[in-house]
């Protein structure tokens, strides 16, 4: 017998109670004390709370705490005696949820992996969601954003969430989104969220140097979503440019 509390309580109010009405016997006060057996040994500290999976597969959570050492092809939670759960992705890749499942991170974003290295405390909300609870980090975004698909990138912050990106960006002589000899703005072929939010240096190849931006004479200034070139003599026709994100200040 697997109730949930209420239904567990629901059950004993009908068949054990003694109002006159209903009869008790062997059965039905077998039902509610296995019932309760069960419920304190598996989801108490009188019995494990943790439990190690290996398992493959769609796989439903069966304690509070579950490491899984072997990522299986996703995962559920039951939602039929408690509202918490810890998990542990104690793998290298990224465990998805399955369909019908997801939680709710500190920003409102629902998600749908368990992170490569991460543990995860979700407990479920009045309005019957289920929330992140941990890991919710101070002035920044708490967990590691998921590394699959991003060999060779660094991780950056623009001072609000992690992400990841390439760390040098090369702008060749003639690339499209120059809008004149000295001015790029970025275009939908350049995706990069420092594009926007700008914290980046400029080195110019042909020199061998990086351009100042700090000192005078000033060499560089930021433009929205790129940048212009004031050193005398570029010309982006002939000139190649690498960006290197530094992340913010």
């Amino acid at each position: 017998m697997n109730p949930t509390l209420q239904q567990l309580i629901n059950y004993i109010n009908q068949y054990i109670t003694t109002n006159g009405v209903n009869a008790i016997t062997g059965a039905e006060n077998n039902y509610a004390l296995l019932g309760l057996a069960n419920l304190i040994l598996n989801y108490t500290v009188n019995g494990s709370l943790a439990g190690i999976s290996s398992s493959t597969g769609v796989v439903p959570l069966s304690k509070p705490i579950t490491l899984f050492s072997v990522a299986p092809t996703s995962i559920n939670w039951p939602d039929n005696v408690q509202f918490e759960y810890y998990i542990i992705n104690a793998t290298g890749v990224n465990i998805p949820v399955t369909a019908g499942y997801s939680f709710v991170d500190q920003y409102g974003t629902v998600q749908t992996t368990i992170p490569a290295r991460t543990s995860i405390h979700i407990a479920k909300a009045t309005n019957g969601q289920w929330i992140q609870i941990n890991n919710l980090g101070i002035g920044g975004s708490g967990n590691l954003p998921p590394q699959t698909g991003h060999t060779g990138q660094s991780l950056f912050t623009n001072g609000t969430s992690a992400f990841w990106s390439d760390p040098v960006f090369q702008i060749p002589a003639g690339d499209p989104n120059w809008v004149n000899a000295t001015t790029w703005v970025n275009g939908s072929s350049y995706i990069n969220p420092y594009f926007s939010s700008p914290f980046f240096n400029l080195f110019w190849n042909d020199i061998s140097r990086f351009l100042l931006q700090n000192v005078s004479p000033v060499e560089w200034q930021y433009q929205t979503n790129g940048f212009q070139i004031l050193l005398n003599g570029f010309n982006s026709v002939t000139a190649n440019v690498f960006l290197f994100f530094k992340g913010a200040n």
